[in-house]
């Protein structure tokens, strides 16, 4: 039988809930993964107001994530058990409509911002009940293991968020690059169960279902409440070492349309005995300690949650499939987002097709310099060339150069040192 334990029981009823279903997220199962919603208000010369009820979603088993080699696919593509990848309804009635670009209120001391924060997090508990009983690895995740996340910059150019081949230092819980002690992780696993598995069997006053059933509202003045956790208490993050949230309200992600936060997520062991070593997303076995990569979380602007194996070579279909995924038009020679920089060049330079870029390079040092989106390299359907003209082509024609740097990541061209007033362009074609 599937051990359960219970997150909190449904008493009271304060979002919709979706006729005859059962609340599914108080009921989480060992190992099944917590993606984890609560706002942060500050103002000057105030001390940060924690949000009074934060957000859960029982994504499943983290196990389930981990095997994952897919690529930009609904949460429900990896765990269909799930009934929809959509929290937006949730996300609304809990933080308001605001949910997603945060709030600002102009008050005497200054501005007061109020923004939503998200992480993962789960861990295979030793043992429940009294007198205890001790749980044999799950999914081959044995006891103490733990999963957390790290905040995203960027999805651009299927950016990895760490080195698969090597470990990464600030996402193993420490300012070093030691690997978490058998007892830090072991006390690392205490606050994140008595967070998570708060309550085993026992109904939290307030905790209400969501319009997702696979997510559950939770008041803050519970015991355990996420709020002793987060700095500057005792707990810290789950004693993790830094900061495991993403925050809303920062704008789109770079490389993507309307992602409004992203985590990567890490998984650490506490031991190899039982343990399943591999990961989709990672090429790198785990080891005691360390942070293995396993993929990624996205939520967009809609309320969809995603999830990214951006470990392993993503599937793309060039431009055309770029553009669908993100809702450009107009085609190759269109301005989508009326920024001055066409859609093929948007492309194949990385920019983000639904905001202003600004500039499409860098200007630097005499060096002239652009960034090529890995998609448009590995499908070979773009060209890149630098053109040097000394009157912008009137009676100097336009003639192609020898860029001074040309690799897959990027192209650059150094102007000579002396010459007469130079103009540079970078000319972008679509391959046929």
């Amino acid at each position: 039988m599937k051990n359960k334990i219970s997150l909190a029981l449904l008493t009271t009823a304060v979002l919709a809930l979706t006729p005859g279903m059962s609340h599914a997220s108080d009921d989480f199962a060992q190992g099944d993964l917590a993606l984890v919603f609560y706002s942060l208000t500050s103002q000057p010369l105030a001390p940060t107001v924690f949000g009074s009820t934060y957000y859960v979603v029982n994504l499943g088993p983290a196990s389930a994530f981990r095997a994952n080699t897919q690529n930009n696919v609904p949460v429900t593509a990896v765990n269909p058990s799930i009934s929809s990848s959509n929290i937006a309804a949730d996300l609304e009635a809990i933080f308001g409509a605001d949910w997603a670009d945060g709030t600002v209120e102009e008050v005497p001391e200054g501005l007061k911002t109020t923004n939503v924060r998200m992480m993962a997090i789960t861990t295979i508990i030793a043992s429940t009940g009294n007198p205890p009983v001790t749980h044999p690895p799950v999914a081959g995740d044995p006891a103490r293991t733990v999963y957390f996340s790290g905040a995203r910059a960027s999805l651009d150019s299927n950016q990895k968020g760490f080195d698969p081949e090597t470990p990464f230092a600030p996402y193993q819980g420490n300012t070093n690059d030691d690997a978490l002690s058998s007892s830090t992780l072991g006390q690392v696993n205490n606050d994140i169960t008595s967070f998570i598995y708060n309550g085993v069997n026992v109904a939290i006053p307030g905790a209400v279902s969501g319009a997702n059933p696979s997510g559950v509202l939770l008041p803050e003045n519970h015991l355990n409440g996420l709020s002793g956790f987060i700095p500057p208490q005792s707990g810290g993050f789950f004693k993790l070492g830094y900061n495991p949230v993403a925050i809303l309200g920062q704008g789109k992600l770079p490389g993507t349309a309307n992602v409004e936060a992203a985590v990567d997520i890490f998984r650490v062991l506490r031991t190899t005995t039982g343990a399943t070593l591999t990961s989709g997303s990672s090429a790198a076995n785990a080891e005691v300690g360390l942070g293995q990569y396993i993929g990624a979380i996205t939520l967009d602007s809609a309320g969809n949650l995603k999830v990214q194996a951006v470990g392993v070579p993503a599937p793309t279909g060039g431009f055309a499939s770029w553009a669908t995924t993100n809702n450009v038009t107009g085609g190759t020679t269109g301005d989508s987002d009326n920024d001055g920089i066409i859609n093929l060049v948007e492309y194949a330079l990385a920019l983000n097709p639904a905001a202003s870029d600004g500039a499409a390079g860098t200007f630097t040092g005499g060096t002239v310099s652009f960034n090529k989106r890995a998609e448009a390299v590995t499908n070979n359907d773009v060209t890149y060339a630098i053109q040097e003209s000394d009157d912008l082509g009137i009676t100097d024609p336009w003639q192609t150069v020898t860029p001074t740097a040309n690799t897959p990541g990027q192209i650059s061209y150094t102007l000579p040192g002396g010459s007469p007033k130079k103009f540079v362009r970078l000319v972008v074609n679509k391959v046929p």
